[in-house]
């Protein structure tokens, strides 16, 4: 007989039995499924930050934009030789607690890539960075020594740059820790 399956004695009860394990299966795979997304732990203290148009160009992100402003004022590059030079930034800072520095501005992983992915390292970190609250100071990160170095010369904008800051704002709520980041700045070469 053509079309036909054997049943092997276990008559129609059995038959439904073993289709209705059958559907039962085709329903779980074939069901629609829902994802739960976990927040993973984070080095970083900081909340995910609002992107802020930088006026030279570019765009800023500030994880500590409820205890801290901040403001791009320039990111520059100096001649070490005919083709290459260090980079640096010139922010704007201006506490919204009471606090009257930052303890620093820098660590191993503070990094800044180029459009061709190059990436750059400093060769300092920034302490004590003089803030005060409600007042726009301005902190050029490189008169704290901190530079990204050997950039070349020819490298007219970074497409990221991470700055790393670490802060007690005194607030009762302990350390913040994060990264400012910078996205596609362009560099003004000093002569």
């Amino acid at each position: 007989m053509l079309g036909t399956v054997p049943t092997q004695a276990q008559g129609l009860g059995g038959i439904l039995k073993k289709a209705k394990k059958v559907l039962n299966k085709v329903e779980q795979v074939t069901a629609p499924t829902t994802t739960t997304t976990i927040p993973s732990a984070k080095s970083n203290d900081a909340p995910k930050a609002q992107a802020t148009a930088i006026v030279s160009g570019g765009t800023l992100y500030n994880p500590f934009e409820k205890k801290l402003d901040v403001e791009v004022v320039e990111v520059y590059g100096t001649g070490k030789s005919m083709n290459f030079g260090d980079v640096s930034v010139v922010l704007k800072l201006k506490a919204k607690t009471v606090t009257d520095r930052i303890d620093y501005i820098g660590d191993d992983k503070t990094t800044a890539y180029d459009d061709e992915g190059n990436v750059y390292r400093i060769d300092n970190t920034a302490y004590s960075i003089k803030v005060a609250e409600g007042i726009s100071v301005k902190a050029d990160l490189g008169s704290y020594g901190l530079h990204f170095l050997n950039v070349p010369k020819k490298t007219e904008k970074l497409q990221l740059v991470k700055l790393f800051l670490y802060n007690d704002f005194e607030d009762g709520n302990g350390a913040c820790r994060g990264y400012i980041e910078l996205r596609d700045v362009p560099i003004a070469w000093r002569e």
